[in-house]
């Protein structure tokens, strides 16, 4: 295996971005285990896609022209249980994860899925999406902290980087965010 260096010359591949295929799953897999340095990431995605709050629409990857996977979004369905006493659940959308791999990072792949997968997740009818993450990165994309909306959940401790983004023209309901148990070994 070659380690490369921020001095190393990386030719970069054109690329698309489209739905995740089922030829894909194994570079998703192995995308996220080199990004995040380990399997739970990787791990959550293939626990995600075979669950219930799975959105096939909201799993994309940035892929050349030979099918290599470079980058890789998923969105998924969680629940808000509403602060208003006797408010039944409502779902909203959670981003989790994104993942570039090493050698293609900072081209603007990952900007390029998150620009693809807010488009698409603006078309549903989920009021907002939240996001455990990079506060410079996911304010961008419109992603504010969830605390100051009235929104909790367990990564409160986390203070801004738990954040929120609505769907334009949406309200942000408050409440707690229940996530399913999948997002627990995370």
């Amino acid at each position: 295996m070659t380690t490369l260096t921020s001095d190393d010359a990386i030719d970069a591949p054109a690329w698309t971005i489209r739905p995740e295929q089922p030829i894909d799953l194994d570079q998703i897999h192995d995308l996220h285990r080199a990004a995040f340095a380990g399997p739970a990431e990787a791990e959550l995605v293939d626990t995600i896609r075979t669950g219930a709050h799975f959105i096939p629409e909201l799993a994309l990857v940035a892929v050349t022209g030979d099918g290599s996977v470079l980058g890789h979004v998923l969105m998924s369905r969680v629940e808000l249980q509403p602060s208003a006493e006797d408010a039944a659940r409502i779902s909203v959308l959670a981003l989790a994860p994104i993942a570039v791999l090493p050698p293609h990072q900072g081209r603007g792949i990952g900007s390029a899925l998150m620009r693809e997968a807010m488009e698409r997740a603006d078309m549903l009818e989920e009021p907002f999406s939240v996001v455990l993450g990079s506060p410079p990165f996911y304010a961008r994309f419109g992603f504010v902290p969830a605390l100051p909306l009235g929104v909790t959940g367990p990564y409160d401790v986390a203070g801004d980087a738990f954040r929120v983004r609505p769907r334009p023209a949406a309200a942000v309901t408050p409440g707690r965010i229940v996530y399913p148990p999948a997002f627990s070994g995370v």
